[in-house]
């Protein structure tokens, strides 16, 4: 059967179908060859798409062991259900008594290192614990895509860290031995007991070596720069002003952690600043006035600046729907950077859910933060295809 081809390494993935696997503790019941085998929370890998399940390569080891005995006991079957699977701990930062399981470091698949073991163990963490590291003038938290990112001080230590879909932060128990003790104390403060999931680009990075795709704000930042080397190399003008400082805000600019307003309010306000008020006012005017004279460009902020240009000069009938994003992010802004009274805040939020598509009752800035980039990116995608 297959479960009994030891020499086919097992992955974290389906390697069929591509979809991710996950840790399962389940009853499974199923026949190597003539032997029944019945099996309850010994660790298995489940497609969480099909429900099909995969056996983890000690697993494999450990059913073939049994059913090699039952055989030459002449038995019909077996039932394997241990008791206690947990009872190792490893030499890194022993006397923290950090949280973790054994289980994730001998089951979940690419983590086993002979000649350092436990090094790969994975240890969970409340998402807060980054909190300290985002906030904190001395440490830099740098996010290469949504789930994988570095944390580092000065020029003493660097840790990578993942996010798992249950967004608990996640670091391997070697790392954190080779961080300074107070920080040590720090991280065992937010650790929390596993949930058994390390499905993340930090994973597929740091085990398979496949690198993360850059983060849809990324996309977003790359499509609004090739925007304006379009028009400075067809138009002879800048769309944006002040690139340098722009570069400078966009390098330090990183989605957020925590969703709320103090959190996401600065990173908006330096999206308003990227996509809204470095739109070059003056010169946009000045290319209108080429296609149309007697287009009225006066007392125009920069946004229907924008879209004015949009209309004459690009001739995007649409325009009005392309700047919906740049409209809803300046709205965005207002309710995240400033006070305003119970009512007049609702209200605003109603209005930006029902232009981003999303159900108006909606108060989860995550949601919008996410659906104000993809509407971003498609409104750049598609002038950049006009231009």
């Amino acid at each position: 059967m297959e479960i009994l081809k030891l020499e086919e390494v097992q992955r974290y993935y389906d390697t069929e179908t591509g979809d991710k696997l996950s840790l399962w503790f389940g009853e499974y019941d199923f026949f190597v060859d003539e032997i029944s085998v019945s099996v309850s929370g010994v660790p298995l890998l489940r497609n969480e798409k099909s429900g099909e399940i995969h056996f983890p390569d000690k697993t494999k080891h450990m059913i073939a062991y049994f059913v090699d005995e039952a055989r030459k006991n002449n038995k019909p079957g077996i039932v394997l259900s241990p008791k206690n699977l947990e009872h190792k701990r490893f030499s890194f930062a022993e006397k923290y008594d950090f949280l973790y399981s054994q289980i994730d470091y001998e089951y979940i698949p690419g983590l086993i290192r002979p000649w350092d073991e436990g090094f790969l163990t994975p240890v969970f963490f409340n998402i807060s614990v980054l909190n300290k590291y985002s906030q904190h003038p001395d440490y830099k938290l740098d996010l290469f895509s949504e789930t994988y990112g570095n944390i580092s001080y000065s020029d003493e230590w660097i840790i990578s860290f993942g996010v798992n879909k249950n967004n608990k932060v996640i670091f391997w128990l070697g790392d954190i031995d080779k961080l300074p003790d107070n920080e040590k104390y720090y991280l065992r403060s937010e650790n929390v007991e596993t949930d058994h999931d390390i499905q993340s680009e930090f994973y597929d990075a740091q085990i398979d070596v496949q690198f993360s795709d850059p983060s849809k704000q990324s996309i977003t930042f790359h499509l609004r720069k090739e925007l304006n080397d379009r028009v400075k190399q067809k138009l002879s003008f800048d769309l944006y002003m002040l690139e340098g400082e722009v570069s400078q805000v966009i390098s330090n600019l990183h989605r957020p952690i925590f969703w709320e307003d103090k959190h996401v309010g600065p990173v908006i306000e330096s999206f308003n600043r990227i996509f809204v008020e470095s739109i070059n006012n003056k010169s946009i005017k000045d290319d209108i006035k080429l296609v149309n004279s007697a287009a009225d460009t006066k007392n125009k902020g920069s946004l229907k600046i924008f879209q004015l240009w949009l209309e004459e000069r690009v001739g995007c009938e649409n325009a009005a729907d392309l700047m919906c994003p740049f409209y809803v992010l300046y709205d965005f802004r207002i309710i995240t950077c400033h006070l305003q009274s119970s009512e007049k805040r609702s209200e605003s939020l109603k209005s930006i859910n029902t232009r981003l598509g999303i159900n108006e009752s909606n108060d989860d800035y995550e949601v919008i933060y996410d659906a104000i980039i993809s509407m971003l990116s498609s409104s750049y995608t598609e002038i950049l295809e006009r231009v």
